[in-house]
């Protein structure tokens, strides 16, 4: 089913101390949902089929589809919500194992550490909603969801649009 996208959205994420501290930007839940909002219109204008989304405390995703016209399916992962890494873990592994072709979050370094724990060589773009991140990038909302769009329907080549991000896996004791 690769005419699908994941979304995997942190409703936690960019609300470190260091952004109250450092008189930071802050990605608060509202704004969140407006680039949910963003990022859903424009894989539906890209006619990607279906959306597999993961629940969170704060319904974020299900609060960005409120009052949107889509012709694309949505549908929320069936899974128990933790509010902690274990969400991201979980959905990602459920993501891989519906043969989604792109995953899109919305996080920090935290949020896509744990989605790649689990994601397998799924594409994920990654929105900075985090804090201090390294690996997502100050996307907008609509652009990253088109990229999203395009990579799942195959219509551009990944070697040429996307790169492997190095990883680092550590084992202890075994």
């Amino acid at each position: 089913m690769s005419n699908s996208v994941g979304i995997i959205a942190n409703p936690a994420s960019g609300k470190d101390i260091r952004r109250l501290v450092a008189h930071a930007s802050v990605f608060d839940n509202h704004e969140k949902v407006h680039i949910l909002e963003r990022a859903i219109l424009a894989l539906d204008a890209l006619e990607v089929e279906r959306v597999f989304y993961m629940p969170d405390y704060y319904s974020l995703v299900e609060r960005a589809l409120d009052g949107l016209k889509l012709t694309l399916e949505v549908a929320v992962l069936p899974l128990d919500v933790y509010a902690d890494e274990r969400d991201s873990t979980e959905a990602a592994r459920q993501l891989r194992e519906r043969d989604v072709g792109c995953i899109l979050t919305l996080g920090g370094d935290g949020t896509n550490r744990a989605v790649a724990k689990s994601c397998g060589r799924v594409p994920i773009v990654a929105v900075s909603t985090g804090t201090n991140n390294v690996f997502p990038g100050m996307l907008e909302s609509t652009v990253a969801g088109m990229a999203a769009g395009l990579v799942a329907r195959r219509l551009v080549d990944l070697d040429e649009v996307s790169y492997t991000a190095k990883r680092l896996e550590v084992y202890v004791d075994g």
